[in-house]
């Protein structure tokens, strides 16, 4: 008997339309996937689909005796553009065979050898027009989809679309863009539905007549001047197969032409866009395929076969992101039984879904990860037949693959030769781009030239103009350099660069301020460089993990002159300021001068202090190097209040939009205010289970009045600032200073040591300043740190310091992004996330009104529709549930620590309840009273399901005694061994103080008991754990 394949619920007539989004088919698919498993059944109307997903099925279904190419959904409406090409045709069609046999020698291997002169044209003009933008923001799939469709054009046809000289895009890419799109959509809808939306409907054929009607103008253009050259299109117009010796028709001939032109670029572009995207998400990669490139000194046709690793990069990259993501089956014969006993039927259309055979975990180790040596060494040859299929099946497989193949070695190749490439945005996470095909959407870059760009254009080529100059300041002609560099996911190193930089001028220098990943392979010898930086979670910042693998590359940097700060927090206990040690170590073994000890800033502690020390100490330095004093002594920021008005515009991040915001806990005595938010993502972003949503906040409007009423300014208030400097202001036009008071300062950010000294001096009541001057020293840490005192509670408490309103706010710090974990799945709504907030607001240690917290404060008080300024940003790769749903999952959490692990959950029960296999799951949870014990309805209902099992305790609860999570977890010490032993992974979430630190000193604690050794070996074994068993996110 065959077993039923797992289906989503259907809704009546249309079966499961609602399940899929046309717009992002493969993400559906992918969805339902992670809900359903290795196969799982939809019906769109009449039609039944059948998707697997593990190699096992694909294997099977991948036997060309048994099944064939069904040409399908949206392929099926594509015939309206595409006819009986190569790609739509039915197997059945004689088109289809006539036009291989003719076709098939054009992409032999001297033919595509013979196509390299036209693929290094094109792939020059890229090079030149990236040179004239150096520096400047790179659009990666524009210009790559510029490339390849002027590549596949003129190797094909002799035909010059000339991208590079054009701002906008060719008409073609967008009518080919448009009726990819709608011939997805248009698959989705009843047939009667496509005739009734004449309009759409007029648009959309109107869209296919523009791409004929080029296909049509190339093909009378070589008719009218025809040559012998042996490119695609004289094969196609004269070809004739060589048994029947039919010729192809001029319909047909437009029809292989729109197939080639359409995929002969979309698909090799998103594998170029891919593979930029990986390069540079991983930067030892990066560093070996470079080293790779630069053995030759020019890039021939016989080097391309030599760039062993840089194949496989490309390989590892279509098997994470197959440009094509699947291919569409049906059975030859009527009733198939597939592995696990699943039975087909003839109409039945097989989906092969790439994206999960790519990482079936049984064929491939760390599934997840960009690992390109797994390509090498005989690793590709030897995968299991039909494991990696990036480029379709059997006979119906990718004609194309050889050009492709070339094309994108030499790109590849010729950009890390001339390039050195860094992120734009260094926090951006892969969101995809779909039309019958995928690509990186706002994937952009900017580019360093390595080595002087000698490539000559033919005569017939435009030359590209310079499209920029960069004006020099006269009024830094005067000063030396410095070279200012930062590594920062939060912010905090890259506010601490821009202080530094705008006060250089007052000692003679000219600061210029990029990131470390800027700075690779290209460190100044004639300026001092400063290098700012934290670490995350023990590894470099987004924009610093190239820099430091070029330094593990063991560059010769003799002559290099550096000083360097670092950020940290002294709770990470293992990591802190574990790269910033680290690169000052490689910069010294390199042959670096130290210029200065380097500096180490604890955001524990007093920070910005540390900071403000640090830099007056590297100043002395470097004068006492030129004997000079300070150049500059004047206030460097002036302010004019005006009255004309413009409106606030710092918005750095994509904009979201609030769907819910509601209490789950009222605060009481021992509970503050807890809500749970309903977020939209901005549009084309996602996420994954255990991700954060950063947010860009608002200062809370009670702290705004405070400072207003100190400087006796209005709320309407119209000022214009002016700087000396460079500054994170908006300068020389009007702003609202409620505006900049409320979006791009911080304003609770405790006092530093300096700044006290600095209200000191400038007291006029004698006794107050004494009193800051002791607070300054002794009772720093007592009275300001521990009380988290800030600049503006000082004031309110010694009335007689006369600060300027310029120098209050040339004292702040630039307005911080929060990060908190999201506290659902996507599987439950991939465009929507949760958060789960405590919101701080109690009376202030200082004395001086309450301490209100920035962000939760400002998300508290969001409502229904606002819009709000977010983004999502990963977490630590391994703080997500294991891909294996059987893996067994432990997680600790108290208060609002358990946020991840709700989302945890609720994927594990969704996946339950569509039928999937799912592991034990342990919540160990600890709450203050039953009060807070956060969603327990929701717990309690997938506890009853089966898909977590609940361990809660309660710290204050009136009716109990005071027990936490670690009591819980030494009592069940032998579960969690066995838990262990079973494969389990284990999370802990909350505050690393006390749930971090003593879930750790209790896990020792179990270890010691099992393994009868003592702490030290302890210690060990759980530090061996953690790199693979164990994750921890915790929080200050």
């Amino acid at each position: 008997m065959s077993k039923p394949i797992p289906q989503p619920q259907e809704t009546f007539l249309i079966g499961n339309v609602k399940d899929v989004d046309p717009d992002f088919f493969v993400e559906s698919l992918q969805r339902l996937q992670e809900l359903y498993g290795e196969i799982f059944r939809l019906t769109f109307f009449k039609d039944n689909v059948i998707v697997v997903s593990s190699h096992e099925l694909i294997n099977f279904v991948c036997d060309e005796s048994k099944f064939d190419k069904k040409v399908a959904a949206a392929i099926s409406e594509l015939r309206n553009a595409g006819g009986d090409g190569l790609f739509t045709a039915h197997t059945s069609e004689p088109n289809w065979k006539l036009a291989h046999k003719i076709l098939m020698p054009a992409f032999g291997p001297q033919a595509i050898r013979d196509m390299f002169p036209s693929m290094m044209d094109i792939a020059s003009q890229l090079i030149l027009r990236w040179e004239r933008f150096h520096g400047e923001e790179i659009d990666v799939c524009d210009n790559l989809t510029r490339l390849t469709l002027d590549t596949i054009a003129l190797c094909s046809f002799n035909y010059r679309f000339n991208s590079f000289y054009h701002s906008k895009m060719h008409r073609f890419v967008e009518a080919m863009i448009n009726v990819l799109m709608e011939s997805g959509r248009r698959s989705q809808r009843l047939s009667l539905q496509n005739t009734l939306m004449v309009t759409t409907t007029r648009w959309y054929y109107n869209e296919i007549a523009h791409l004929h009607n080029l296909c049509d103008e190339i093909v009378k253009e070589r008719r009218e001047n025809p040559n012998d050259v042996k490119d695609l299109l004289n094969r196609m117009i004269h070809g004739k197969d060589p048994d029947s010796g039919y010729q192809l028709s001029d319909e047909n001939i437009r029809y292989q032409m729109l197939t080639f032109l359409v995929a002969g670029h979309e698909t090799t572009s998103g594998l170029l866009s891919f593979a930029l995207y990986y390069l540079l998400k991983n930067p030892h990669t990066l560093q070996k395929a470079q080293a790779e490139v630069d053995q030759y000194d020019e890039i021939k046709i016989d080097t391309l076969n030599k760039l062993k690793y840089i194949d496989a990069v490309l390989k590892e990259t279509l098997r994470l992101q197959p440009t094509a993501p699947g291919f569409i089956l049906q059975s030859k014969e009527d009733r198939v039984v597939l592995p696990g006993g699943y039975e087909i039927r003839k109409d039945d259309s097989i989906i092969v879904l790439l994206h999960k055979l790519h990482r079936d975990p049984k064929i491939w180790d760390q599934p997840e990860e960009f690992i390109p040596e797994r390509m090498l060494n005989g690793g590709y040859e030897n995968l299991p037949a039909n494991a990696w299929k990036p480029f379709g099946n059997g006979q119906r497989g990718c004609i194309g693959r050889p050009f492709a193949w070339q094309e994108s070695l030499l790109t590849i190749a010729l950009i890390l030769k001339h390039f050195n490439l860094e992120f734009v945005d260094p926090s951006y996470n892969l969101r995809i781009k779909q039309t019958l095909t995928i690509k990186p959407e706002g994937f952009k870059i900017r580019v360093r030239s390595r080595q002087q760009i000698d490539i000559s254009l033919r005569k017939d080529v435009k030359q590209l103009e310079n499209t920029f100059e960069k004006a020099k300041s006269n009024d830094t002609r005067n000063l030396r350099p410095m070279a200012i560099l930062f590594g920062s996911n939060s912010g905090s190193c890259q506010s601490f660069a821009e202080t530094l930089a705008s006060e250089a001028p007052l000692y003679g220098y000219n600061a210029t301020v990029s990131t470390l990943d800027s700075a690779v392979g290209s460190l100044p010898l004639d300026q001092p460089v400063i290098i700012i930086t934290a670490s995350y979670e023990g590894k470099p910042c987004e924009n610093a993990k190239q820099f430091v693998a070029y330094l593990e590359s063991k560059p010769k940097l003799e002559g290099v002159n550096y000083g360097i700060f670092g950020a940290g927090h002294h709770d990470w206990v293992k990591t802190y300021q574990k790269i910033p040690l680290y690169i000052d170590q490689l910069l010294e073994n390199a042959g670096g001068q130290r210029i200065i000890e380097l500096g180490e800033g604890d955001a524990g502690g007093d920070f910005y202090g540390a900071f403000e020390s640090w830099k007056e100490n590297l100043f002395q330095m470097l004068r006492k190097g030129t004997g000079e004093e300070n150049v500059i002594s004047e206030e460097k920021l002036s302010i004019e209040v005006v009255n004309s008005k413009r409106n606030f515009g710092q918005i750095t991040m994509d904009i979201g939009f609030v769907l819910e915001n509601k209490i789950l806990v009222q605060a009481n005595e021992i509970v503050p205010t807890i809500r749970h938010l309903e977020i939209k993502l901005p549009k084309g972003q996602t996420y994954h289970t255990g991700d954060y949503l950063a947010i860009l906040p608002s200062n809370p409007i009670e702290i705004v009045y405070r400072v207003l009423k100190r400087f006796n300014l209005a709320t309407d208030t119209q000022i214009r600032i002016l700087s000396s400097t460079s500054t994170f202001f908006p300068t020389n036009n009007p702003i609202s200073v409620f505006d900049i008071l409320s979006g791009y300062v911080e304003l609770s950010q405790p006092i530093s040591k300096k700044q006290v000294e600095i209200l000191a001096i400038l007291c006029k009541n004698e006794k107050e300043q004494e009193q800051l001057l002791r607070l300054g020293e002794n009772l720093y840490e007592t009275e300001v740190l521990n009380k988290r005192a800030s600049i503006l509670d000082v004031l309110e408490l010694y009335p007689s310091c006369e600060l300027s309103f310029a120098q209050y706010l040339r004292m702040l710090p630039s307005l911080r992004v929060r990060q908190y974990s999201i506290s659902s799945t996507p599987l439950w709504n991939a465009e929507v996330v949760t958060l789960t907030i405590d919101i701080l607001n109690t009376p202030a240690l200082s004395g001086v009104g309450q301490h209100i917290g920035v962000a939760s404060n400002y998300l508290g008080n969001l409502k229904e529709g606002d819009r709000i300024s977010c983004a999502v940003r990963t977490s630590n790769a391994r703080f997500h549930p294991p891909e294996d749903t059987k893996i067994p999952m432990v997680l600790i959490a108290a208060g609002t620590g358990i946020a991840p692990f709700r989302g945890f959950i609720q994927e594990r029960a969704a996946q339950l309840v569509c039928g999937r296999k799912v592991g034990p799951t342990v919540l160990y949870y600890g709450c203050r009273s039953q009060d807070d014990n956060l969603y327990f309805d929701e717990l309690d209902q997938w506890s009853k399901l089966g898909a977590v099992k609940l361990r809660i305790v309660f710290s204050r609860q009136a009716t109990s005694e005071k027990r936490y999570v670690q009591d819980l977890l030494w009592e069940d010490r032998d579960e969690i061994k066995n838990l262990y032993c079973n494969g389990a992974r284990f999370y802990t979430c909350g505050s690393a103080r006390k749930v971090g630190a003593s879930v750790k000193t209790c896990f020792i604690k179990i270890i010691q008991d099992v393994k009868q050794c003592d702490e030290e070996e302890a210690s060990k074994i759980l530090e061996e754990i953690s790199q693979d068993r164990y994750s921890v996110d915790v929080f200050t």
